[in-house]
């Protein structure tokens, strides 16, 4: 289909595909399962497979991802010539399955690691298995071409994200108007909060200081510095005391604090994340019903829909380990409103 055609279809499949999903007041349902066999019927409308639980756990997820993958390649198949921004979305389980690869040969693993299946939207030769150097050839991550040594791994793991982020950030910047702006949104109500959290982590939990913890931030310029879209606004925030309540009470992101319950208040990153994951769905779910027929709305309904895949991982795990459903659900960020 040409261009105009294609968002008008698109929209519409993806309007119908969000009415059936697992979101806002229908998240809950997940969490009301008794049982792994109950929530594979919710899900997939057929009988599960007669395999123990452990399997059936991994069968749910397998199953739940490869569907999103299958609607979603669906949009991207209804363009002549697919938009950049869209098959950008897939990047990020590349870089998960080139992880996988690199651990497991770090690992010394004979077998190629069971991988998210991308079909022709994934650039690695995987076929090429156990040679990383073919794996890479030819790809965006072409210096990737060497099993890295243990020690190397986290280093090797932060490059790939950086280029995640730098990529991401390249093609929202090819959009014009009205939906650059949106773009731009979209990207930076992520992006700039995981790197928050990702600071504050390290500050908290492993002391580190400032100039230590600008080795480790994402950044879409020539350096993380102050001008920096992503990384900006973190460095507003690495002068400031983590158990000092007032130095945080007017920071722009002071909603999702932690609560100032006594004299002892420190920050707290998972709180953080946590209120984050109550709200990312609403803000995604806003821009899908306010940009109809658009880019914008296809990327909207992939982060809800990546949302709703987490629901259902956390829904499996609550299930499996006999979970609290009430506590499980707000580890997953769904409230019910």
């Amino acid at each position: 289909m040409d261009r105009s055609c294609a968002l008008i279809f698109n929209y519409t499949k993806a309007s119908g595909l969000l009415g059936k999903s697992f979101i806002k007041n229908k998240a809950p349902v997940l969490f009301q399962q008794k049982s792994l066999v109950d929530l594979w019927i919710l899900l997939f409308k057929t009988q599960p497979p007669a395999v123990p639980e452990r399997l059936l756990a991994e069968r749910i997820e397998k199953e739940a991802f490869s569907k999103l993958i299958r609607q979603y390649s669906n949009f991207i198949k209804q363009y002549d010539n697919p938009p950049e921004i869209l098959i950008e979305q897939f990047r990020i389980f590349e870089i998960e399955n080139l992880k996988e690869i690199g651990d497991a040969l770090c690992a010394g693993e004979q077998k190629c690691p069971d991988i998210i299946s991308l079909g022709k939207y994934s650039s690695l030769h995987t076929e090429c298995w156990p040679d990383l150097k073919k794996i890479t050839e030819g790809t965006v991550y072409a210096w990737y071409n060497k099993v890295p040594e243990p020690h190397e791994q986290q280093a090797v793991d932060f490059k790939l994200d950086l280029s995640l982020v730098q990529s991401y950030w390249k093609v929202v910047n090819s959009f014009t108007g009205d939906e650059r702006e949106v773009q731009v949104k979209l990207f930076l109500d992520e992006f700039v909060i995981k790197n928050i959290i990702w600071a504050l982590r390290l500050s908290v939990y492993y002391g580190m200081d400032k100039a230590e913890i600008l080795k480790h931030l994402f950044y879409v310029t020539d350096a993380p510095s102050k001008n920096d879209p992503v990384a900006g606004p973190v460095l507003k925030i690495l002068d400031k005391d983590i158990n000092d309540f007032n130095q945080w009470e007017n920071w722009e992101f002071a909603k999702y604090l932690n609560p100032h319950d006594s004299p002892e208040w420190k920050i707290d990153p998972a709180y953080i994340e946590w209120k984050y994951n109550q709200v990312k769905e609403h803000h995604a779910l806003a821009v899908f019903h306010s940009q109809p027929m658009s880019l914008s709305a296809l990327v909207a309904w992939f982060k809800i829909k990546r949302y709703e895949l987490n629901c259902i991982r956390t829904a499996v795990e609550s299930i499996r380990f006999n979970i609290n459903s009430q506590n499980a659900m707000l580890s997953a960020g769904v409230t019910g409103n």
